[in-house]
């Protein structure tokens, strides 16, 4: 068995709470993307190319959650599927279910939570505080089935960028920002 897949395996018996915990840190964590990219948006506006740069902003998030070892659903895509291609049995999959579920939940309130707080808490100017709203209002011009897609590819790279991790040795962060910063939604 991979060590990915061993990996897995340890997560499906990973305690409900611990995984639910680290999943809503990975939540907030990844409103340091949002964060980043509008500070960049706001501070970088008139400068030329400066979309890169604010794309650049979108990495932030990852870097942390991915540094931290906090759970992610997209990082739980294809690597968490391996031992139930192995050995595709209900119980196997049962336990997928149960780490999808549980990260999944704990993503959307860390972000929901961080969300809240970008707009809420005296922290931003009413400048950077619109920059977040515009980022997000940007991504909701997309069709539902062009969401769907751009899920799956943006999902199929965070996969495949931790996969990539054992190669990468001392430039894992480099490798972060190159695959994220690939491809930043929009």
């Amino acid at each position: 068995m991979s060590i990915s897949a061993r990996m897995v395996k340890k997560s499906w018996k990973r305690d409900a709470m611990a995984l639910l915990w680290s999943a809503i840190a990975a939540g907030l964590s990844m409103g340091a993307s949002l964060l980043a990219k509008g500070i960049f948006h706001v501070e970088l506006e008139g400068v030329p190319g400066s979309v890169l740069l604010e794309n650049l902003g979108y990495t932030f998030g990852f870097i942390i959650v991915i540094m931290a070892r906090q759970q992610l659903f997209t990082e739980n895509t294809v690597t968490a599927v391996l031992p139930v291609m192995q050995k595709p049995t209900m119980s196997n999959v049962g336990l997928l279910m149960r780490l999808w579920g549980i990260v999944l939940l704990g993503n959307i309130i860390g972000t929901g939570i961080a969300a809240w707080a970008f707009e809420y808490m005296p922290i931003f100017n009413e400048e950077t505080r619109d920059a977040f709203v515009k980022i997000g209002m940007d991504v909701m011009k997309n069709t539902p089935s062009e969401m769907f897609a751009n899920a799956i590819i943006s999902g199929w790279l965070i996969a495949t960028m931790v996969w990539m991790f054992p190669a990468a040795g001392a430039a894992k962060i480099v490798v972060i920002i190159l695959m994220t910063w690939l491809y930043c939604p929009g």
